[in-house]
């Protein structure tokens, strides 16, 4: 037990501690898992120093747990308060080791110098200097002359404030320049760096003391998703949604530091990226996001690789708070570059004046070495960047402060930066070497270069994306992807490989038989084993490079006990703990057996149960369909050859059998044998549905593949994740299978007996060109008179292609480099309107020399064929052909939208409408289904940008020109959740606990920070600069007709409410009304269950705000009621007044023929517990502000209410027509529709 085990060694370490020496009065401490100590610091006249350590989870002890050390005494010598923050060394060693080491590391420290530490030097080039010169200091007085601004905020007298040297509990070293002194402007230089980084768009705060000089602090920045400027698709298949915030956070363990201060690969500053609900999270949260970074190399080394916990489930990690951090999709990769080079490249930048990319290249040639007098000489550096992505991002994902601030910039604002350059641009780097990458296809997805050890990495090491994840939520997809490539390995239709992982195969050559349909390699007829080894016989076809030889072993086999027995006399120990074999049949024909090591006690060696696997041997033509792959099959007595008693000692003699030993490197291979390999490997895999029930019975804790120890292989493990994480494609499943949600709205009526994929691909700015090519075409045709082209921009059509070619089509895009099917009517690629023609295609060449179908025999799917749905610029005059197919050179007039999977046992079956908008087609390109029908395609499978112009609300951080304020040029207005320790530090001059400095100067005159009073002020000049005839306060609250008070309230949803009441009002008095667009009246809340809510403001060009002036209305008044069981179930939301257009009569906005809102977010099925009501807010009046399908309009003649009755009603009936499930709650709000009827 690790919490006896703890118990001992303290126990036997308190006895061998002396009570005097070095290390003494060791005792155990007043909690579980904690002990004291005293060190005795001769070097500074033999001082004591207590310290007290603390195991936070007793249970991962002896191997996996954690130290965290403290200290209570008083003036503790500077350079042992130093290493408390290093204190993390010691993690993993058991109590006696632990004090060991301690009391080493600090006999070290005390024997050297207690001169102060010294800091980096100012000059940018000096990277890698450990030490400066001991005349240099850390102070700012050099930088600085002049007042400090504000000088009546301070005392004219010296501060009193005494910084302790001594890290307290919980609280890392806090030693810095001579005695621990402040450094000159301290807090003018901080807030300084903060502004920079408001002024550029970004949320920033703090969390922590870090107005305190050399306290440890967290900074935090954030910005909406939504603002990145990442195409629809993209965010998709990152796991990104626009409502949600990414965020960076720095920890400053001995305070903060300016950037001249910063050390390259120093343990004082780290920095963790993920999502989050809020632009800022809590203390708690943050230092929990710290240690789960840094736990991430001890899960990896227990598990051997491969993902941690966090990255499991990106945004859905259960440990995770409301407001804490999640996991990002490349989370990881990103830590690492941030933690590891952002500050050399940053002083490369500093010291050469390089672009961003022209110091990563430097980076990447000289590895963080110092530069040299021919660097300069290098013109590649100043190279300009070519990137078709960036030049369509927004400006705060572009801009670089570095070339705005080059002397003293703020390094919150450039790692937030460089971040999002990493972040949004993800798919131009790779993703372990972070150099970029140059392939001949674009992909929606990021990966990795040619190199071979980033693969490994990519692969091994946690870098990719977790197959885990997609296995539990998307696991059809991954079915999809395990068909095709197996099918297009056994049509030898594969062309990239899994080189560089490392992967360890049985020999090809020693299995038995030809897969390949080619037949383009001849193996030949293996002799039968004798003397227990015989070599493999190398195929005609072999690498050119030597390899190690396998080897085919013999033994005797007991099948009732799944042990092999070797004979006694023979040295030979073949097979180690872990090792996996695989059982040949006799002639290498039927069934093979793959199986574990488990025991090695030889003679005698302890298999795992069987995972059977039957040959396909091409040379002899047969049928596969009906073949049985057994999954852990246990064989039946039918199968089992009778035991042979030996006459004389009448002992049971089992029967000898041949095996051989997953001993072969695949990199080795021939290409034809590494084909046979895969597909060796791809039979052994159990079907994807078996994987996830397996994942979901471990639990979230160990929801590992790689903990199946005995049912799958390293090498399967390492296919499978190499067919996952290789796909560059975005493919999210439409029909609801199983336990998996459907999504109806997407859903292409008229493909009955089809599984429908949502299907992206292309860099993620591929959308953009997409849409700028329709745009640009449209506009030139309907200059020239074509009117058609205004109303049907696109057209749909279909495009076919067999089974074996669709691995590489996920990959690599629609294109046509290679010639498939001959090009009788000119280069392009070809569609077709009509289904039956494209189909054609999907069959072509289906029949195979061994007939039958060959696909994944464990596939749920079972697929037959596939095809793609795709939308093109209407611009048939510019095609190569348009008859009998249309032709289409120009790749960015193409975009993937749907693909679609047949089945032989069919898994789908036509969903109803359910109120879906979808699109017209133009009538001489109408796109044709199955059935010779047309199919009617939902108008949200094209982007968002590709629909009606929407203008939705403005959000965020807006400038504003104060022309009449002197001490500001232009400033940026608060957040809605900048809380007031932040606004203090941002717009506060008054600094009561710091004595006064000289002033701080920059390369331009530093802006002085703005006053609490000066707030009111900038208000002010934003209400005369942006009007709204919107008024607080004039809503009568008694003219409305509302559910009755609830008669209910639960702890949880009070307390839940409560917050966020409190929150939404901070929102309101932070916000301009214009801007924010809706407003609560504290007035009118008698009932935190019960909230009245106003939007006001709409865009002026929106046929709604047009409705609105004229009908002589300032706001849409909604009622929001929530239940008890709140933030678990959404709350119900409608319309009170005025009346809108129903839908039925050409109405849009969501808004149902009763006021009820239509939206799944406010169901149980769309609903997140996770999700503020401020963002709920903001959902609902973009959804209302929207014009797609149609703008939202009010009902013609006076102004009217909804009667609360026909709302609840109109919600059921929204609910039920789309499938959304209802909440219990709701039955008992709607309840109180009837005492008000």
């Amino acid at each position: 037990m690790p919490r006896k085990a703890f118990q001992e060694d303290l126990k036997e370490a308190i006895q061998l501690t002396p009570s005097q020496g070095v290390l003494s009065n060791l005792k155990a401490g007043g909690d579980d898992g904690t002990f004291t100590f005293n060190y005795s610091a001769a070097a500074d006249g033999g001082t004591d120093v207590t310290f007290e350590a603390i195991i936070p989870d007793v249970g991962d002890y002896p191997t996996a747990h954690r130290y965290m050390v403290f200290t209570s005494s008083e003036n503790v010598p500077a350079e042992i308060a130093r290493k408390l923050s290093e204190f993390e060394l010691f993690d993993g060693l058991n109590v006696s080791q632990m004090l060991s080491k301690v009391a080493k590391v600090l006999d070290g420290v005390t024997a050297g110098s207690s001169s102060p530490p010294k800091r980096l030097s100012e000059d940018p080039m000096d990277i890698d200097s450990p030490m400066v010169n001991e005349h240099s200091t850390i102070g700012f007085e050099e930088d600085y002359d002049g007042e400090e601004p504000f000088d009546d905020d301070f005392d004219d007298e010296p501060s009193s404030i005494d910084y302790p040297q001594v890290a307290r509990r919980g609280q890392p070293s806090r030693a810095g320049p001579a005695g621990n002194a402040e450094p000159a402007g301290y807090c003018a230089r901080l807030r300084c760096d903060f502004l920079k980084v408001k002024q550029a768009g970004f949320h920033i705060g703090y969390l922590g003391d870090i107005k305190s000089f050399g306290r440890s602090c967290f900074v935090v920045m954030s910005i909406r998703i939504s603002k990145l400027g990442v195409p629809e698709d993209a965010m998709q298949a990152w796991h990104l949604e626009p409502e949600r915030y990414v965020m960076l956070l720095i920890h400053y363990a001995g305070g903060y530091k300016m950037l001249e201060d910063l050390r390259p690969a120093s343990s004082d500053m780290q920095i963790r990226v993920g999502i989050s609900d809020r632009q800022k999270i809590s203390l708690k949260d943050a230092r929990e996001a710290f240690s789960q970074m840094n736990e991430k190399d001890r899960q990896k080394s227990e598990a051997g690789g491969g993902q941690t916990a966090m990255e499991v489930r990106p945004q859905q990690d259960s440990n995770d708070s409301k407001s804490g951090l999640r996991g990002l999709f490349i989370g990881r990769p990103l830590d690492e570059l941030l933690n590891g080079r952002l500050l050399h490249i940053i002083r490369y930048r500093m010291a050469l004046d390089l672009p961003w990319d022209g110091a990563e290249r430097y980076y990447n040639d000289k590895q963080g070495r110092d530069l040299t007098g021919d660097d300069a000489d290098q013109s590649k550096y100043w190279a300009p960047e070519h990137s078709n992505f960036a030049s369509h991002l927004p400006e705060i994902v572009t801009s670089d402060h570095l070339s705005i601030h080059p002397k003293e910039p703020s390094f919150p604002l450039l790692s937030m930066q460089y971040f999002l350059r990493h972040l949004v641009r993800c798919t131009d780097f790779c993703l372990v070497c972070h150099r970029r990458l140059h392939t001949q296809w674009e992909a929606l997805m990021p990966y990795v270069c040619d190199n071979h050890l980033c693969l490994y990495q990519y692969m091994t090491l946690g870098f990719g994306p977790s197959i885990e994840y997609e296995i539990i939520t998307q696991p059809f997809v991954v079915d999809l992807l395990v068909s095709f490539c197996y099918t297009s390995t056994i049509s030898s239709a594969l062309k990239q490989f899994p080189v560089g992982m490392g992967l360890v195969v049985p020999d090809p050559n020693l299995m038995g038989g030809n897969i390949l349909l080619s037949q383009s390699v001849a193996y030949h007829r293996l002799p039968r084993a004798r003397d227990g080894v015989t070599e493999s016989v190398q195929s005609t076809n072999s690498s050119s490079k030597p390899r190690q030889k396998s080897k085919i072993y013999v033994a005797s086999f007991d099948r009732q006990n799944d042990e092999l027995i070797f004979e006694k006399d023979k040295q030979e120990k073949p097979l180690r703990v872990g090792d996996w074999i695989c059982i040949l049949p006799q002639n290498r024909k039927g069934e093979k057996e793959h199986r574990r090591v488990l025991n090695a006690w030889y003679p005698i060696v302890h298999l795992g149960p069987a995972v059977l696997t039957n040959s396909i041997d091409n040379s002899e033509p047969q049928s596969i369909t009906g073949m049985n792959y057994a999954l852990l099959s246990t064989p039946t007595p039918a199968t089992t050859p009778p035991l042979q008693l030996h006459p004389q000692s009448a002992k049971p003699k089992f029967p000898q059998v041949e095996f051989i030993r997953y001993e072969q490197h695949f990199d080795e291979l021939s290409e034809p044998e590494k084909l046979n390999a895969i597909h060796i490997i791809l039979d052994t895999l159990p079907g994807v549905q078996e994987m996830k029930a397996y994942l979901q019975e471990m639990g979230d804790k160990h929801m590992y593949l790689r903990t199946w120890t005995d049912r799958m292989s390293p090498a399967a493990i390492g296919v499978l994740r190499w067919i996952v994480a290789s796909n560059r494609s975005s493919l999210i499943q439409i029909d609801g299978i199983g336990d998996v949600k459907g999504r109806t709205k997407d859903r292409v009526s008229g493909m009955e007996s089809y599984i429908q994929f949502k299907f992206a691909q292309g860099a993620p700015d591929k959308e953009q060109r997409f849409t700028k090519a329709v745009q640009e075409t449209t506009d030139a045709l309907v200059s020239s008179g074509d009117t058609t082209i205004a109303k049907y921009p696109t057209i749909f059509a279909w495009h076919g292609s067999p089974l074996r070619n669709w691995h590489g089509i996920i990959r690599e895009g629609l294109h046509f480099n290679e010639v498939m099917h001959g090009r009788a009517y000119g280069n392009g690629v070809y569609f077709s309107t009509n289904y039956q023609t494209s189909s054609s295609y999907s069959n072509i060449h289906s029949s195979t020399p061994i007939g039958g179908n060959i696909g994944w025999q464990k596939s749920h799917l079972n697929i037959s064929d596939a095809i793609c749905l795709n939308e093109i610029v209407n611009a048939p005059d510019q095609f190569v052909s348009t008859s009998p197919h249309l032709v289409v050179k120009q790749i960015d007039w193409i975009q993937t939208r749907y693909l679609f999977v047949h089945c032989n046992e069919s898994e789908s079956t036509e969903r109803p409408d359910c109120q879906v908008q979808y699109l017209e087609h133009d009538p001489k390109y109408t796109p044709v289904g199955p059935n010779n029908q047309v199919v009617k395609i939902p108008i949200s499978a094209i982007s968002k940008a590709g629909r009606s112009a929407v203008k939705g609300v403005k959000h965020g951080h807006k400038k504003v020109k104060l022309d009449s304020v002197d001490q500001l040029s232009e400033i940026v207005i608060l957040s809605d959740d900048t809380d007031t320790d932040d606004r203090e530090l941002l717009f506060s001059g008054d600094e009561k606990s710091t004595p006064k400095r000289k002033r701080f100067r920059s390369d331009e005159e530093a802006k002085p920070p703005v006053s609490s009073k000066l707030m009111g002020t900038i208000i002010g000049k934003m209400k005369e600069v942006h009007s709204t005839d919107f008024t607080r306060g004039t809503l009568d609250h008694s003219t409305l007709p509302l559910l009755s008070p609830p008669a209910y309230a639960t702890p949880l949803a009070t307390k839940a409410l409560q917050r966020e009441m409190k929150a939404t009002l901070m929102a309101q008095d932070t916000h301009a009304a214009h801007e924010l667009g809706w407003y609560l009246d504290p007035e009118l809340v008698t009932n935190v269950y019960q909230w009245i809510v106003e939007f006001h403001s709409f865009e002026q060009h929106l046929p709604l705000a047009i409705d609105m002036k004229a009908k002589g209305i300032k706001s849409i008044v909604l009622e929001l009621r929530f239940g008890a069981g709140f933030p678990y179930t959404p709350p119900f939301v409608r319309v009170i007044r005025p009346r809108f257009l129903p839908f039925m009569s050409g109405g849009g906005g969501h808004v149902t023929g009763g006021g009820a809102l239509c939206m799944e977010l406010l169901t149980n099925s769309g609903w997140n517990p996770a999700s503020n009501i401020e963002a709920v807010l903001l959902q609902i009046r973009l959804a209302m502000s929207s014009t797609d399908p149609k703008p939202a309009r009010l009902e013609k003649g006076p102004v009217q209410d909804y009667a609360v009755s026909e709302a609840v009603e109109a919600f059921r009936r929204a609910c039920a027509a789309h499938g959304w499930e209802v909440s219990d709650d709701f039955k008992s709000i709607s309840a109180g529709a009837q005492s008000v009827l």
